[in-house]
């Protein structure tokens, strides 16, 4: 059927639609030089705060390559939104944490994020969420059984 080879093409097309609302509601002028991903990395390690998080860490949960991680990383370092410490039982591990700058910055970004989830997500029901994750569940198991016959 036509609807399947429009699939990732639709998926990406949300997915930049999403981005650009949470930058363009944003206020603050810094977050408008920050890209999607790491405005992300940068949800996730609040979202994760009571944890240790590593780059390795990133790198799964995102599924992106660990050279890809580490210019993020980079940047947001010389930006003052995250601080890298080593760990005393691994000195070659070094635990990502976000800086206060970063979190003050958050909590606006966070703001907007929830406003637009709502949003996006007013008109859909109960029982299209259930459809909706029962659908994405399924397509990230065949992507891992992809994934894993390399």
């Amino acid at each position: 059927m036509e609807y399947y080879s429009k699939f990732c093409v639709e998926l990406k097309s949300i997915v930049n639609s999403i981005c650009r609302q949470i930058t363009k509601r944003t206020t603050c002028t810094e977050v408008e030089h920050l890209t999607t991903m790491q405005i992300w990395i940068m949800h996730y390690l609040y979202e994760n705060q009571c944890r240790d998080i590593y780059q390795r860490d990133l790198e799964i949960d995102f599924n992106i390559r660990r050279s890809t991680v580490t210019g993020i990383l980079q940047v947001l370092e010389r930006k003052g939104f995250i601080s890298r410490q080593s760990v005393a039982h691994d000195a070659r591990l070094k635990k990502i944490t976000l800086t206060e700058k970063a979190v003050a910055l958050y909590q606006g970004i966070l703001q907007n994020i929830f406003l637009l989830e709502q949003k996006m997500t007013e008109t859909i029901t109960e029982e299209e969420w259930i459809v909706f994750y029962t659908v994405l569940d399924k397509i990230k198991k065949n992507i891992k059984a992809l994934e894993e016959k390399k």
